[in-house]
């Protein structure tokens, strides 16, 4: 499938720095209300999923977490990557209490219910590449990364 339309250079973030969750959830919902990317009620939302469902990642020598939430809180369908400067904690997918630094950040935010599980696959197979960590972890430009996701996510 092809996801190369939901990365977007405004949605693209570099060497972003948060003391935690909170400040990270609410800096990006505001980017993405303003961008008519979600409801108001969006950043509630991720964030009370996040704690149910943890989405923290350890893959390929990466850390990585792929929040997300209901369609419902969806205007139109995006990704937002955020690679951190100063990795925050996130708890590991699968555990309640294990928690890992994240590095890299991939907010999902899905129209159609039945694409949330293949862009999540679809995301994990890249971070499962050697070669797509490796250059992921190289870029610091938000451009350039943009235009690399895209390409590697269909284009």
């Amino acid at each position: 499938m092809d996801y190369h339309d939901l990365f977007q250079k405004e949605l693209t973030l570099i060497n972003s720095t948060y003391q935690n969750q909170a400040e990270l959830f609410e800096c990006t919902s505001k980017i993405l209300e303003k961008e008519q990317y979600v409801e108001a009620t969006f950043r509630e939302a991720v964030t009370d999923r996040e704690v149910i469902f943890p989405t923290g990642l350890e893959m390929n020598g990466i850390k990585i977490a792929i929040p997300h939430t209901d369609t419902i809180y969806v205007k139109r369908p995006f990704v937002l990557v955020n690679k951190l400067a100063t990795p925050i904690p996130f708890i590991q997918m699968g555990t309640s209490e294990k928690w890992i630094n994240v590095e890299v950040i991939f907010i999902l935010g899905i129209k159609q219910p039945k694409n949330q599980v293949p862009l999540l696959s679809s995301i994990m197979e890249k971070f499962m590449e050697a070669s797509f960590v490796e250059q992921l972890k190289e870029i610091n430009d938000s451009a350039i990364l943009c235009d690399f996701l895209k390409k590697q996510f269909g284009e």
